[in-house]
């Protein structure tokens, strides 16, 4: 009976260890992806990005549209962020400033491929490729 219980105990605390050091290894991703990032683009393309991820939770991104022989096109869009352990989330709250109205939901789920202080890679599904977001100081873009 002793041993019976021993074991339990034993197997209930890997058990725990195991969810501390997901959640540790969450937490520490989490906060590597707060800051400010400047999306990565090839040379055609015609737009720029910048991705600020806040440590409350909540986002900005800011998207200039370059098109020849018209004003930029400037885009801002808000709301909340988060990381699962797999993916990074994004839920749509406001574009330029008007919160979103209706029952549509507008999110972005990308399985987070890797991050590290200077950048991070997730898989953009739609567009069928990697995209990388390269940390930067400048949050006025």
């Amino acid at each position: 009976m002793l041993r019976l219980l021993l074991i339990t105990f034993i197997n209930l605390m890997l058990l725990l260890g195991c969810d501390d050091s997901e959640s540790l290894r969450v937490k520490d991703t989490t906060e590597k992806l707060v800051g400010t990032w400047v999306r990565e683009e090839p040379e055609d393309t015609k737009a720029q990005r910048v991705l600020i991820l806040n440590a409350d939770g909540k986002f900005v991104e800011k998207m200039v549209v370059l098109r020849p022989g018209q004003s930029p096109e400037r885009m801002e869009f808000a709301g909340e962020w988060s990381y699962d352990g797999t993916n990074l989330k994004r839920r749509f709250l406001q574009e330029n400033g008007r919160q979103y109205s209706g029952g549509g939901m507008r999110f972005a789920t990308f399985p987070l491929l890797s991050v590290n202080s200077a950048e991070f890679v997730v898989d953009d599904r739609i567009g069928k490729k990697k995209v990388t977001y390269r940390r930067t100081g400048d949050a006025s873009r």
